[in-house]
């Protein structure tokens, strides 16, 4: 399940997937089909409105469902907060990839 814009837009190009409106709902259609196509912007939109997130089922042309976000309506982490997770997740890495203290190095 993602709410991810990157990811969601990334995966969507990877199945040949683009946005729509369907009666306001968000949908990811193929490519060659017309119907109710829009921009990524509004696509978003009523996916937030909605509460939705993305999920990506099996690799490449694997179901895509849209279903309830966990944790609909909690604010989003500030740019601010993403970066400290990052950065937290590249400590671990790193720690992880050095081994224990006073353990050999390559």
């Amino acid at each position: 399940m993602s709410c991810d814009r990157g990811e969601i837009i990334h995966e969507a190009g990877r199945r040949r997937l683009s946005p729509a409106l369907r009666d306001g709902a968000p949908a990811l259609v193929a490519m060659t089909d017309g119907t109710g196509r829009c921009g990524w912007a509004e696509f978003f939109a009523a996916l937030e409105a909605q509460g939705l997130a993305v999920a990506f089922e099996g690799e490449d042309a694997g179901p895509v469902s849209l279903v309830a976000r966990a944790g609909a309506g909690a604010p989003r982490p500030s740019p601010a907060d993403r970066i400290r997770g990052a950065v937290a997740e590249v400590r671990r890495f790193v720690a992880a990839l050095r081994g224990p203290p006073g353990g050999p190095r390559s």
